[in-house]
Order: C-alpha cells, then sequence, then structure tokens
C-alpha cells in the first residue's frame, strides 16, 4: 500500500488568550497560574464589566466565567458578549448548582467549583479543538455539556424535569443528523486530552528522571495507556547514513520494530528530524506492519504521527506514535505533539546537563576559529581588538546573549560594527575603559552553536582575527555528532584536541571556608543579619534602614557592606561552577 507523507500545518498554532473571570481573586489568580504553566496567554478580570473591557479591547480566545458575581453576574456577561459578536467558547465555573435555567444559555461548557487544575486545563484544550469543528457539531457539543451538567442532578430535584427530557431528544436528533462526524470529532478529542495529560504527566517525570532512557520509556508507555495509541517507540537517527535504531518502546509492536522493508519509516523519520516538523503517515505499508505489529494489530487500518525530538539543534531522534484507525490528524492535534516532542527534547537536554554538572569525569574540546561568519571573529579582525567571553546571560530560541570583554578596541567601532553584522541582534556597552565590557545578543556564532547541541562553552578568546574555543560535554556525548554540527556552520573551524578531564571537587566544608576568607567580619556580619532579618525575601521583611539600624550603622554603610558581601559571593559561586 502507497505511503502518503504530510503535515497539514507548517507553523505551531499562535498562543491562545484566556480570560479567566471570578471576583474571587484568589481562585482567579490560581487558574492563571496553571494555565500560565502550560504555555497560554493569560487576563484576569474580578468583575463583569472588567470582564467586557478585556473582550473589547484585544482578542480573546477563551472565557473561563463565574456565574455569582457582585454588579453584573456571569449570566449577563455572558449574554452582553453574544450581544456584542464576541463568539469564542465559554466555560461556566461556577459554585451554582446547574438547573434547567441553564438551557438556553449560550456557553460552552459547564465547571462546577471546586475546581482541580486537571478540569480547568482538560476544559481548555477541549474547548479551543472545538472551535475549529463546524457550527453543527460545535452547537452538539455544547448541548452535551448542558446535558451532562443536569444529569449530575437527581431529576427531581429540578425545576422542570421535562425540559431535561426535551434537551434529550434534541441532543439525540442532532446526533443522527452528523453521526459519522461527530464520532470523527470525539475520537480526535480523546486523543487530544489525552496527549496533554501525557504532556503533563512527562513534565512531573522530566523533574525526577536521572537518565534519558526513563525519559524515554514513560513517554511510550504514557502514550499506549489508553485505547487512543496503539503503540510507540522512539528511534535514534543516524544523519549520516539516515538510518534508523529503536531506543524504546510499548504497545503491539514485535522486537522488530525498526525492520523498514520499504524504507518509509527512514524517509519519514529523516524528513521529520531534518525538517524539524511532524510527519503523517495516513496509510502503513503492509509489509511494514507484517514486521514490527503485532496479530492485535491490523496495519492496513493504522495510521502514525511521526514527532522530531530535539533541544535547539541538537536532535534526539523522533517519536512514532500509530493510532488503531485510520484518520486525519488536525492541525491542533499535530501542534499538540510538536509541543510533546519539545517537552522531550527538553527534558532529555536537561537530563544530559544534569550528568555534565555532576561527572567527575568529562570530555572537553578545543577548537581554533577564525571564521569571520562568527560576528566575535569578525569583529577581532576588523578592529584589532581581544575579545574574551565573560558570560553567558541568557539562550532562546533565536540566539544566545552573551557578555564579552574587550581589549585594545575603540569601543565605539566596536559598537558600530557589531550593529552592522548581520549575526548580532542587539549590542550594548555595559561599561568603557581599557577593558570595555559588551552585551551581544547573537543569531550565530560558533559558541552559539556548541550551546546548541548541548556543550558549555568553559573558554572563549579571539585575538587578530583567531580564536580558541574550549568546550566541556558529558564523557558519554556524541563528539562527532557535536564536531559535526559545528564544523557545518562554520567552515573555518578545527578540532585542535580532544581530552577526558578529571574535574576536581570542592567539599562543602572547603567552599564555606574559602568564603569566609574573602569576606570581612563586617561584611560577613551585614549579610548574615540582612538574610535573617529578612531584607532578601520579596516583599521584604525588614528594610535596609532597619537591618543598619540593628547592626549600629548607617544605611550607606550598610549598602556598600552588602554590594561587597555580595560580590564576593556571586565570585565564589561562578568560581566553584565553572
Amino acid at each position: 500500500m502507497a505511503t502518503e507523507l504530510s503535515a497539514e500545518s507548517d507553523t505551531q498554532r499562535s498562543t491562545p488568550t484566556v480570560l479567566v473571570v471570578d471576583d474571587d481573586q484568589d481562585l482567579a489568580d490560581t487558574c492563571r497560574y496553571w494555565l500560565e504553566g502550560e504555555g497560554y496567554r493569560v487576563r484576569t478580570a474580578y468583575g463583569g464589566e472588567d470582564a467586557l473591557d478585556v473582550v473589547d479591547e484585544e482578542q480573546v480566545d477563551l472565557v473561563l466565567l463565574d456565574r455569582r458575581m457582585p454588579r453584573l453576574s456571569g449570566d449577563e456577561v455572558l449574554d452582553e458578549l453574544r450581544e456584542r459578536g464576541h463568539d469564542c467558547p465559554v466555560a461556566m465555573m461556577t459554585a451554582v448548582a446547574p438547573d434547567t435555567d441553564i438551557v438556553d444559555m449560550p456557553f460552552d461548557e459547564y465547571l462546577v467549583k471546586p475546581v482541580a487544575e486537571e478540569d480547568v486545563l482538560d476544559a481548555a484544550e477541549e474547548l479551543l479543538a472545538r472551535d475549529s469543528f463546524s457550527e453543527d457539531v460545535r452547537e452538539y457539543f455544547a448541548l452535551e455539556a448542558t446535558e451532562s451538567a443536569l444529569s449530575s442532578r437527581d431529576e427531581e430535584n429540578l425545576r422542570d424535569a421535562g425540559v431535561l427530557g426535551d434537551l434529550r431528544d434534541e441532543l439525540s436528533e442532532a446526533y443522527e443528523d452528523h453521526e459519522a462526524e461527530i464520532e470523527r470529532r470525539e475520537q480526535q478529542l480523546d486523543r487530544l486530552v489525552h496527549v496533554n495529560r501525557v504532556i503533563r504527566s512527562i513534565d512531573r517525570t522530566l523533574v525526577e528522571a536521572s537518565t534519558r532512557e526513563t525519559i524515554e520509556s514513560e513517554v511510550c508507555e504514557a502514550l499506549v495507556r489508553t485505547e487512543s495509541y496503539c503503540a510507540a517507540w522512539i528511534a535514534e537517527y543516524n544523519d549520516h547514513s539516515r538510518g534508523i535504531q529503536t531506543r524504546s518502546t510499548a504497545g503491539g509492536l514485535t522486537d522488530n520494530v525498526d525492520a523498514d522493508p520499504d524504507g518509509q519509516l527512514q524517509e519519514c523519520v529523516a524528513e521529520a528530524v531534518e525538517s524539524g516538523k511532524p510527519q503523517v503517515v495516513s496509510s502503513i505499508a503492509e509489509s511494514h506492519g507484517e514486521a514490527v505489529f503485532e496479530d492485535t494489530v491490523e496495519a492496513s487500518e493504522t495510521a502514525a504521527v511521526v514527532v522530531p525530538l530535539a533541544y535547539r539543534e541538537k536532535s534526539y531522534g523522533a517519536l512514532l506514535v500509530y493510532t488503531v484507525e485510520s484518520h486525519v490528524f488536525t492541525d491542533h492535534e499535530l501542534s499538540v505533539f510538536v509541543d510533546l516532542g519539545d517537552h522531550i527534547g527538553n527534558g532529555i537536554n536537561a537530563v544530559e546537563q544534569r550528568k555534565l554538572l555532576l561527572a567527575d569525569t568529562i570530555a572537553e574540546l578545543e577548537f581554533r576559529h577564525a571564521d569571520t561568519a562568527d560576528p566575535f571573529v569578525a569583529l577581532s579582525r576588523d578592529t584589532g581588538g581581544t575579545f574574551t567571553l565573560r558570560g553567558v546571560a541568557s539562550t532562546d530560541e533565536v540566539g544566545l546573549t552573551c557578555f564579552v570583554e574587550v581589549e585594545d578596541a575603540d569601543a565605539d567601532e566596536v559598537l558600530e560594527r557589531a550593529a552592522d553584522h548581520d549575526a548580532v541582534d542587539h549590542v550594548r556597552l555595559v561599561t568603557e575603559g581599557g577593558e570595555s565590557l559588551f552585551e551581544l545578543s547573537v543569531t550565530s556564532a560558533a559558541i552559539e552553536t556548541l550551546s546548541d547541541v548541548g556543550a558549555t562553552v568553559n573558554t572563549f578568546r579571539v585575538e587578530d582575527g583567531e580564536g580558541r574555543i574550549v568546550a566541556e560535554v558529558a564523557p558519554d556525548a556524541d563528539l562527532k555528532a557535536i564536531v559535526a554540527a559545528v564544523q557545518s556552520a562554520f567552515q573555518e573551524i578545527s578540532v585542535l584536541s580532544k581530552r577526558e578531564v578529571e574535574r576536581s571537587v570542592q567539599s562543602t566544608e572547603a567552599f564555606k571556608q574559602g568564603l569566609s576568607d574573602k569576606l570581612t567580619d563586617r561584611q560577613q556580619t551585614a549579610l548574615e543579619t540582612a538574610y535573617a532579618a529578612g531584607y532578601y525575601e520579596w516583599p521584604r521583611d525588614s528594610t535596609a534602614e532597619e537591618v543598619a539600624e540593628a547592626m549600629d550603622i548607617a544605611a550607606p554603610t550598610l549598602h556598600e557592606h552588602l554590594r561587597a558581601g555580595e560580590r564576593k559571593l556571586l565570585d565564589a559561586f561562578v568560581d566553584e561552577t565553572n
């Protein structure tokens, strides 16, 4: 059977905006915390009037709305939203027990307080997915939510039990009119909610996982704990041979899972890893199914999604997930799988970085670097200055922000040339003098590439357009892949040495003693007093004036002691961690 490769969306969904409306500020803020933790953009309103102002001022994709609020009730807010033409999904989230008066209310979901984190997140995910359905199917799901809310009560306690019967008849009629589409959408919603729950469970696993194998095994097992997916496995990908090899499996798969008689898996995994986009196999080739599926799975009725696993530029292979029926993966479902792939890649990278930090022995790579495509090399050559990396401030999806010390170069010339370089997104002169300090955000540099593939740059110095980079990696890291990544990005870069280095380990007591030797008695007393008085809490338990009074010194004197002590404390910390 022919294999069709497709991905319905080339871009991830934009970040949805959720409006939480509740006069209980603690609950509203708690919901905001939950939702922001899952990547949503969240606005809060503590009253009906404020809620209407928000939806008039900006695009809102979903509203969580309390019913019982002073001045303007949730029911009134809902009616006004619809009057003003706002058709975004609305979930009533309230302690008001549902009754037959809700039948004519234009909401999409009804949550009865108290609500748990999973209730709120599941509702948000499902309602946002429903928004792409046809109008008739959206109305069916809204009717179903109303019926479900009323069915949670004893019928004899309803104002008019006959209304519930009429609602059920209307629901049955709507189902019969759109049965095929409704069943398909229900399956999609089940998968969607399940994958999001998997992501949340994986987040908890990532906190505790100590190995890459633990993460991969938990991911595969979590995906097949429901009927939505019949099998899952993670494939390692070799970008030189474009071959694949099994790392972890779960579900109805044989030991021969990476058998690939027709080359379809190799092609699909290669496309996913190299493009960074999920790939859909709408029909599994029969020859592949015979090789890898147990008898309980009918290959001809199976579809699959292939999800790349990566952290920035470093690939960790791909996740393959099989469904028990052929279906079209929606844009929303694919975007959730993209999120899952990002979570897994981030988790594996975090485990490898922890391993690097804790390792007694590390691998060290030293490079000679003279490629002027790198802004630091180009700036050193053009200005005659010596550039030394002092620290990395932050990383994001598009580059690296770092601090660089520059000697023997005019600061204004460095600023001008840096601003003109294509790979420099932002430059700022922090301090000027014999050794000027610059902040640069770069989108392409060797140290940025090394960071992308999980290496830690220990030293980087460029003089007269030629640099030396020393980077640390875990002892079991793929050194060939790291070197290949750097050399594919920059032509004029070569490896000078590869070596294993024993890491010196300083005891806690030695660290304390070394710090104590650096601090004066007054600096140490100021730090300890300020800490004990809650000066470093936020909001502060004690002001600087109060701490100074406790030490019987002036506030300016206290600030001098604290600044000097904090600087020495940070020096000791950086020295210990480098």
